[in-house]
């Protein structure tokens, strides 16, 4: 075949093509799994803000914690976890407004439902616009400290 044929350009093209739509596909993705959790606030322990922690005593359970919420007196802060594929999206969201003063609390939240493994975590507060992203292994005695940045 001549490198200078119609038919060598028509041959490459189609490979061409071919190529790029089997590097460009969409791959199948296992469903989603949503849970909306409430923290339980408590008064904040230190001045620390923007502080999220992660711990697993057991296979069972992952405590959250979260330091430094900036909340008005009677709100009450939710957690929204989706799982895709080893993907983890945590939405912090306001839940009940209340109307007292302001003050700043901590957040606890005991999760009993995730599957041991490896995720990639996403942690967005949507009460103070802050967020972090990090690798999270679920087994026994496996913590993580992160920052929350802007």
């Amino acid at each position: 075949m001549d490198v200078h044929s119609v038919e060598f350009y028509v041959i490459a093209f189609v490979v061409a093509m071919a190529l790029l739509t089997l590097l460009m596909g969409q791959r199948e993705r296992g469903p989603a799994t949503t849970q909306i959790d409430a923290l339980t606030l408590l008064p904040a322990r230190s001045e620390q803000s923007g502080r999220l922690a992660m711990s697993s005593a057991d296979l069972e359970h992952v405590t959250i914690s979260r330091s430094g919420i900036p909340l008005f007196e009677g709100d009450t802060v939710n957690l929204i976890s989706t799982i895709v594929d080893g993907k983890w999206h945590i939405v912090e969201k306001r839940g009940v407004a209340g109307h007292g003063a302001a003050t700043s609390m901590d957040g606890l939240l005991e999760v009993a439902w995730l599957k041991p493994g490896r995720y990639h975590v996403r942690y967005d507060s949507e009460i103070t616009g802050q967020w972090c992203t990090f690798a999270y292994t679920h087994r026994p005695g496996n913590s993580t400290q992160q920052e929350l940045k802007y």
